[in-house]
């Protein structure tokens, strides 16, 4: 499993600071070849994608066993691109009622009203076949 996960824009806080001395380095590192990639003095896993200054990279393996940066296809931008169009609808939906905004507790009980109308939907279904 990537430490980022492959659609979600790497953040620094995902990141693993290169100085941390507990991170299990002999997981990434392969007969001293580095499998994954490094940015700001913070590693990536594989599959990675780091959104820094409107530049969509992915961490891909080189042909020398390194990770490197590489260029989204156009594919893959516009799935990111959907993606995060999702992720900020579905934030917009558990952090606001209309236009006015919500506080915690009342996104985490609006939440759970909808997963229990979900499932309560879902089994009628089942239940109907």
């Amino acid at each position: 499993m990537p430490v980022v996960a492959e659609v979600e824009p790497a953040d620094q806080d995902n990141a693993i600071n290169l100085n941390d001395k507990d991170f299990p380095w002999q997981l990434v590192v392969d007969r001293g070849k580095i499998l994954g990639c490094v940015y700001d003095n913070k590693f990536y896993s594989l599959g990675a994608i780091l959104i820094l200054e409107s530049l969509p990279r992915k961490c891909e393996l080189a042909s020398d066993r390194n990770g490197q940066w590489q260029q989204l296809s156009e594919a893959e931008l516009l799935l990111l691109q959907e993606n995060v169009k999702q992720q900020q609808a579905v934030q917009r939906e558990a952090t606001y009622i209309g236009n006015e905004p919500i506080n915690e507790q009342e996104a985490r009980l609006i939440r759970y009203l909808r997963n229990v109308k979900k499932q309560t939907e879902a089994n009628t279904t089942r239940l109907r076949n």
